[in-house]
């Protein structure tokens, strides 16, 4: 027990220390700049706002609709892109065919996809979840293609010679399993793209979530609820990626593979 504790501090205190140093920096800015609080609000202020979206219950708000939305476009994007994924991994001609295709569409950003999700969707919650399923699908779909393509053959081998003696059968009990890790690490990415990619999402005429909170302080001029909306971003980012690394290392996926 107190070995997990120990481990458990110890993996928070870099971003303590690194919270503790965007503090001073921002406070020491905003002291020597004599900013504005519409422009640059000190910490203490962007604390009062978010203490303020805290006790009237909108914080839960806006992140559970983001976290819902993202939640949302992120699993549409797994279930298609592993199984197109493995496929194309495992029949050489769905990939020459496919493959110019995704390279057409991948560096496409899903700012550019708003006005198309507009005019698809309307403004109601499927155009959201399309630009957040855009930016998660490729990472996805291409991680699963390397994870499969990257097996060791001695693997393969090694799971014939054990009595997988049928494709489907080695597929499931050898290839899958070894390509996994290199899978999740594709998952782990691509949530936080979809993560990132809140804000262009909540821009399509939404009424909550974090993206329109930011964008909402914009509009009236409160920067502290601009940077409380960053802030809730980036701390939910980190718990998210936290869970992931966690089943990652049950995995033995290795911390570079990010």
């Amino acid at each position: 027990m107190v070995r997990k504790q120990n481990r458990l501090l110890g993996g928070l205190w870099p971003y303590l220390l690194a919270i503790g140093f965007v503090l001073v920096v921002w406070q020491l800015v905003v002291v020597i700049t004599q900013a504005s609080p519409a422009v640059l609000p000190s910490p203490a202020r962007t604390a009062g706002a978010l203490w303020d979206l805290t006790v009237s219950g909108k914080i839960l708000t806006h992140t559970g609709a983001s976290l819902g939305r993202v939640f949302s476009a992120w699993l549409l994007a797994a279930a298609v892109a592993i199984p197109l994924g493995l496929m194309q991994a495992t029949h050489p001609r769905l990939e020459r065919l496919l493959d110019p295709l995704i390279e057409l569409f991948r560096p496409i950003s899903p700012l550019a996809w708003i006005p198309m999700a507009i005019l698809w969707f309307g403004i109601g919650e499927s155009g959201k979840v399309f630009i957040i399923f855009i930016a998660t699908f490729f990472p996805i779909l291409l991680n699963t293609v390397s994870g499969v393509k990257g097996i060791d053959p001695v693997l393969v081998r090694a799971g014939q010679v054990l009595g997988c003696n049928n494709d489907r059968r080695l597929f499931w009990s050898v290839m899958l399993p070894a390509a996994m890790p290199t899978i999740l690490v594709g998952l782990r990415i691509s949530f936080g793209t979809g993560w990132a990619a809140i804000i262009a999402a909540e821009l399509v005429a939404a009424n909550k979530g974090l993206g329109y909170l930011i964008a909402n302080g914009m509009e009236i001029l409160r920067s502290d609820l601009v940077l409380a909306g960053m802030i809730i971003i980036a701390l939910l980012g980190v718990a998210v990626d936290s869970l992931f690394r966690l089943a990652g290392r049950r995995l033995g996926v290795n911390e570079e593979g990010r």
